[in-house]
This record gives structure tokens, sequence and C-alpha cells, in this order.
């Protein structure tokens, strides 16, 4: 409108594209009616909404004319767009969130399968590769050369050097046979079995089945079945007695126990009674002439006595039992310092030994050959064996009345409870203490300024009690328990005529009052020319501007600040005169 009346509508309040919006209402381009402030975003790669911001989702990064916004997955390469043809570089290219599979190039030898790859879980199987000889097709055209074949299964190939790939015991390295071929490849044909190597007249296409050894041949006069465990005369068995059970080396004909690989010719001989070198003798030292069960070379130190041997209780005998070598030593098994031989009557208890305390455990505990023999040592008439707790006090005895003395007086294993000192402070309970849970409480306690009857004598002195409430005593210094609002810890009220806070000094007189200005000399600090009078045109005479001369001035603020001959009578008047009126308030 023409709110101006200047007949002239401003341009940028006009609406050119008819979309609601003007110029100054924040239409960006008034030219198009789909950019305005109420336009939602499109996939234009303009701003709609003129919030002078193109979503980062319109830009066409690569200029493929496909946006994030249409579908681009990938706006940094122009050959990835929603709809574009698939191509062999293992990219997603039409965007449908799959590369195929034969776009992949997984044996990583620089080929896919849409590259030609005939094999893409083998590196060394590519077009353009060369053959290798492993009866593949390495080089992917379709066709694996003739010489990688293994027809007769042998695991050799001719392009491995098998000069014959239709008989299987033919290969490069095959051990040569008696059958007219070139076995191992090598250009001749039976050249080694047909030799006696051996010397035995026998060639092995002749039944040598060892031409490796003399004393095999195919004939049983000429080579004889000996002790060697091979079968010597080629008839394919082996004598029993030529097998080797323990496999210790040693067939039976020559081993004089084969069922122990420990046993054989040669063995090194061990404790253990057995001939292990097999030379028909076990040693002396492996005899147990005395029948227990130790040897000499076990450590048995005398193979005559069954008696000794490594392990042996040492006994009173005169022998060595124990093989320690010490004899007689008795070793004092209980070890209570007296062995059997030094007259220990039971070497297997520690409370049993010469001079030991008879104890009541039905046992002769100092070897006298009476058992239980104790005396009533306190006289009480109760031993310790009757029960007796305590035989060193002649109060303590089972039936004995309990006394208070912290001592279980009658032996039934319990204490009263009235005996026990829980506080630590060494008085019991039956001794009056009123309090055995506080260590500070007992009779003749020194009274503490804590509210408790220390001394226990049944009273709580006057000036530990807290009156008015505030949480302080008479005894903290609470200067007044009749008014919870006087204590050390209350600040100073300075013009109600009470010591708040019990520092012995009220209202300006206690430095909690003080004027910041104030300089000590006792006027009131205006204009003070430190004569001591109010310094208001004083001239030191006798009239009202008073100079000090005759202390009228002075004699009042002595009096209030209680120095004067009438301060202590004023001070202590205005003082209760304070306190009645706070109780009437209250």
């Amino acid at each position: 409108e023409d709110n101006d009346c200047d007949g002239v509508v401003p341009v940028d309040e006009s609406d050119d594209d008819g979309d609601g919006w003007s110029p100054c209402d924040g239409d960006c381009d008034d030219s198009d009616p789909a950019r305005n402030p109420g336009h939602a975003e499109d996939c234009d790669g303009v701003d709609n909404d003129c919030d002078l911001v193109v979503p980062p989702d319109e830009a066409d990064d690569d200029g493929d004319l496909q946006r994030i916004c249409d579908g681009d997955c990938d706006d940094a390469d122009p050959t990835a767009g929603e709809g574009f043809p698939e191509l062999c570089d293992g990219v997603d290219n039409d965007c449908d969130g799959a590369v195929p599979a034969d776009e992949a190039d997984d044996d990583a030898d620089g080929f896919r399968g849409c590259d030609g790859d005939c094999d893409d879980a083998n590196p060394v199987s590519y077009p353009g590769a060369s053959e290798g000889c492993d009866g593949q097709d390495n080089d992917c055209d379709g066709v694996t050369p003739a010489d990688e074949a293994d027809d007769d299964g042998d695991g050799h190939r001719l392009c491995d050097g098998d000069c014959d790939d239709a008989e299987a015991t033919v290969y490069l390295g095959a051990p040569e046979l008696c059958d007219g071929l070139d076995n191992d490849c090598d250009g001749v044909a039976d050249e080694d079995v047909a030799v006696d190597l051996d010397g035995d007249g026998f060639t092995p296409c002749e039944g040598d089945c060892d031409d490796g050894d003399p004393d095999v041949c195919p004939d049983a006069l000429q080579c004889p079945e000996i002790c060697d465990g091979q079968d010597n005369d080629c008839d394919g068995t082996l004598p029993p007695d030529e097998s080797d059970a323990d496999a210790d080396g040693h067939p039976e004909c020559g081993d004089c126990d084969d069922g122990d690989p420990g046993v054989h010719p040669g063995a090194a001989e061990v404790c253990n009674g057995i001939d292990d070198d097999c030379d028909g003798a076990v040693p002396g030292d492996e005899v147990d002439d005395d029948g227990d069960g130790y040897r000499v070379c076990d450590g048995d130190c005398d193979d005559a006595h069954d008696a000794a041997h490594p392990g042996g209780v040492e006994v009173c005998d005169g022998l060595d039992n124990d093989c320690d070598p010490l004899t007689d030593e008795d070793g004092d098994e209980d070890g209570d310092g007296i062995s059997d031989c030094d007259g220990d009557c039971d070497d297997g208890d520690a409370t049993v030994y010469i001079g030991a305390p008879e104890l009541c455990d039905g046992l002769d505990n100092d070897c006298d050959e009476a058992t239980d023999e104790m005396a009533d040592d306190d006289l009480d008439g109760l031993s310790e064996c009757d029960g007796d707790c305590d035989d060193g006090d002649d109060w303590t005895y089972p039936g004995a009345l309990e006394s208070c003395d912290g001592a279980d007086n009658d032996c039934d294993g319990t204490l009263p409870a009235d005996e026990a000192d829980l506080d630590g402070d060494g008085q019991l309970e039956c001794n009056q203490d009123c309090d055995d849970g506080d260590a500070t409480v007992y009779v003749g306690a020194p009274e503490l300024c804590d509210g408790l009857d220390n001394d226990c004598d049944g009273t709580i002195p006057a000036d530990e009690d807290d009156g008015d409430g505030d949480g302080w005593r008479t005894c903290d210094g609470d200067c007044d328990d009749g008014d919870g609002d006087v204590s050390p810890d209350e600040d100073e009220v300075c013009d109600d005529g009470v010591d708040n806070d019990c520092d012995g000094d009220v209202d300006g007189d206690d430095t909690d009052c003080e004027d910041p200005g104030d300089d000590d000399t006792g006027d009131d600090d205006t204009g003070d020319d430190d004569t001591g009078d109010d310094d208001t045109g004083d001239d030191d005479t006798d009239d009202d501007d008073d100079d000090d001369t005759d202390g009228g001035d002075c004699a009042c603020r002595s009096d209030v600040a209680g120095t004067g001959p009438f301060g202590p009578p004023l001070l202590a008047g205005l003082l209760a005169l304070g306190a009645a009126l706070r109780r009437r308030n209250a």
C-alpha cells in the first residue's frame, strides 16, 4: 500500500511472482514463486526457503547432473548415480546399495571376474598370466595345456618330467622296478635292480629283498635266518623270536626281557634288583638280604638287620635304625626335648616327659608312673582336675560366690555382665561406675563441662546445664544461661546494654562496636583536637563547652562505660531491664 500517501508504492512491497511474499517480507527472488520464506526446499540447487543457505545435498559436485537428494550415492564420482549403468570398477555405479559380485577382486591379482578373471580365488590365474605346471587354466583362455594333465594319477605331469603319463609306476624319481620300464625317467630301464650291488650273487630282479646287505638273499642255505630282526632268507616272514615287542631296538632272540624297554644288552643298571644289561648277573648292591624292602643301592646302611633302613624308626638298640647316620639319637619325635632313650615314657606326646607338669588328662605327664596327681595349690579344697579354673586364687573355684573383681570366681566359664569394664576406665559397673560405656564417667572422676554426671555422685553441676537451649553452658562461657541470644558465639548488639558475646564488654566498650574512625582518645572524634572535649567551639572554660576541667563530660562517659562511680549499678540495671524486655517479648 501507499502508506505515506505519496502516490507511490515502494518497489520492494510488490509481489511480482504472485507467491504472496514481497521482497520486504523476505522474498529473496520475487520473480520465482518457488522461492520465498514459506516455501519448502526443493531438490533444485536453489535457496527455496530464502534462508540464504542451499542444502548440501542439493549440490552436484561431480557434474553428473544428479544431486544427492536425487539419489546420487557418491557425488564425488561422476560414474555413480541412481540408475547409472554398472561398470567393471568395483563401485556401486547404479546406487542400488550393492556392488556386483563379479566386480570383486578376491585374490588381489588386479583382475575382477568382469575383467575376465576365470578363478578369482587363485592369484596366479587371470587374463594374460603365464601358464604354470599346475593343471589349471592360468591365462584364462579356456584351455588347460595337455602337458599339465596327470592321466595316470601318479601325482606327476608331463611338464613335471613324467616320461610316461600312462604308467603310474613311471615318473621322475620313482624307484626302479624289475619291469622293463624306465621307472625313474632317467633314460635307462631296470638299471639298478638288474645289478647285484651287495655281491651276494642275487639282484633285486632275482629276488634279493635287500641288495644292500649281503646277509640277505633268496637262498635260505646261503642266507640263513640270524638274530638281527631282518628277513634274511627273503621268504617274506620274520621268525617270532626276532620281533621287538618292547621296541627297545633289540629282538627277543637277543633281549633277556622283551617286555621291558629298559632291559636289553648294553642298558644301564638301575637299583631295581633286575639284570638290566642282560649280562646274566644282578649287581650285589641290588640284593635285599635282610628282606626289609631296601637295598644297599637304595641307601640301606645295614642290609643284615631289617630294623635298619632309610626312614626307619630310631630305637634304643645300638643300631643306626634310620640310616642318618647317627645311632640311638632317637630324634625326640614329639619335640619335647627328651627322647625315649633319655627316659621319655611317651615320645609321641609332647606333654609327657620326665619332669613335665602333671595335667588333668589321664596321662602320666611327668613319667613317675602316677596319673593326674595334681595338688590343691591355693588350698580352697579343689584342684585343677576338680575344675578349679585358677588354682592360685582361693576365691576362685567351682561354686564360689562371684566377687566384683573381674574374675570368673565360680569357674562357670562366664563373667557377670556388671564385672566387665567396657569403657576401659579401670572401674567396673559393680563398683558403681554409673556409665560403663563412657571412660570419662566413674566414681571419683573429675567433673567435665559435658552435661554428664562424671563423678557418679548422682548430680550434674548446675553450670553444666544449658538452660536457654543455645548450645552453650555456663561452664562453656555462657554469661547469661537464661537468654538464648547471649553466648560466646553471638555477635555484639551495640545498643541493647547487653554483653551479647560474653566477652566482658557491653555496647560501646566492645571492640565490635567501635567507630572505624575512632582514635582511641575517648572523645567522639568529630573535629577532634585530642584535648578530650567535644571540640565544638570549646574555649576550655568551665561553661557548657566543657574543657574537661570539671570532669562533666568524662564522668558521664565513664559512668556509661562502667568505670565511674555510678557505672556498675547503672550497667547492671540496664542489663536486667534488657533481659526482662526480651523475656516479655519472647
